[in-house]
């Protein structure tokens, strides 16, 4: 006899418990996916604000540092700078390129505006238009101008829509922002 059967004589089944397990099952599962899902998208989104954050910071010190460790070499321009981000974007982030990714330059390279305690150096921005926060003067504007680059990007998740309880929006645009100080 089989070891279920020989387990379960003993059991008196009544007539509600015979659909529970099937009813538990249908109920089940589209929570779990649900959980499932959301935490891959949670974790494909925290990837993209890691990566979000690398290229600007990659940018922002080939812009400080670029060409002033020989001391003759200019400082690399804002389309350098810029260059250098989209090749990490794009290198990092399948389907990012210059039609869908913002960066903004502000580098001392480009110039600066203001005189003394409000010295303010001048951007460039390409891609797609984003309205970007002000550049702000260096608390010691007469000997260090801050290099900034900006990065708008906008990730949409890998599971979208309300399928299975998918509670992310379905675009989600990360700003990241990076300053670095040089000598002017």
């Amino acid at each position: 006899m089989n070891i279920w059967r020989r387990l379960s004589r003993g059991r008196n089944n009544t007539s509600g418990e015979q659909g529970q397990s099937l009813l538990e099952t249908a109920i089940g599962i589209p929570l779990m996916l649900g959980l499932a899902f959301n935490a891959i998208n949670i974790g494909y989104f925290w990837f993209m604000m890691l990566t979000l954050s690398a290229a600007p910071r990659q940018g922002v010190q080939y812009a400080t540092q670029g060409g002033q460790a020989s001391g003759t070499i200019p400082p690399p321009g804002t389309t350098a700078v810029s260059n250098l981000v989209y090749d990490n974007l794009t290198n990092s982030i399948k389907g990012a390129s210059p039609s869908n990714a913002a960066v903004q330059v502000c580098s001392n390279a480009k110039g600066v505006t203001g005189t003394g305690a409000n010295q303010v150096s001048l951007c460039d921005t390409f891609g797609p238009s984003f309205s970007y926060s002000a550049v702000a003067a260096d608390p010691e504007a007469p000997i260090y101008v801050l290099n900034r680059v900006d990065v708008v990007y906008t990730v949409k998740p890998i599971i979208p829509g309300s399928a299975f309880m998918v509670v992310l929006p379905s675009n989600l645009r990360f700003h990241r922002q990076v300053s670095m100080r040089s000598l002017y």
